[in-house]
């Protein structure tokens, strides 16, 4: 229990450093580099609530589908200060460069095939969490 509530205060510390600009510092202890990847999803007002939902459910699907996500989570966004971004994912790999292998998969190539049309904005980042020792 203890190894999953330090990824999600790792994850929620990352996302709201994200959502205010700010990079944190890559760790530099190498055996624990966990990498993550966030995104935010902007859609086109045309785009119906119903339509949204439902390819965000199969981003979330996923998670079953590339082996180099250790983590996976698509949600949609409760904050009042979301700056107009609908939803986002937060994808957890082993190392960086897992990154490329899930960005080259076909399965999140044919994610990126459906969802991008739909877009009117989006967001990334990106990061080694810092280790708390470093702040």
């Amino acid at each position: 229990m203890e190894k999953i509530d330090s990824k999600r205060r790792k994850m929620l510390a990352g996302a709201l450093l994200a959502s205010v600009g700010i990079v944190p510092l890559e760790a530099e202890d190498e055996k624990s580099e966990m990498f993550y990847h966030l995104h935010y999803f902007k859609f086109k007002q045309e785009v119906s609530d119903a339509e949204i939902a439902e390819v965000m459910k199969e981003l979330a699907s996923l998670q079953h589908k590339i082996p180099v996500l250790k983590e996976f989570w698509v949600g949609k966004n409760v904050s009042p200060n979301g700056k107009g971004f609908q939803y986002g994912e937060v994808a957890l790999f082993e190392k960086k460069e897992d990154l490329k292998i899930y960005d080259e998969h076909p399965e999140h190539r044919k994610m990126v095939k459906k969802i991008g049309p739909k877009l009117a904005g989006g967001i990334s980042m990106d990061f080694v969490p810092m280790d708390s020792s470093e702040a």
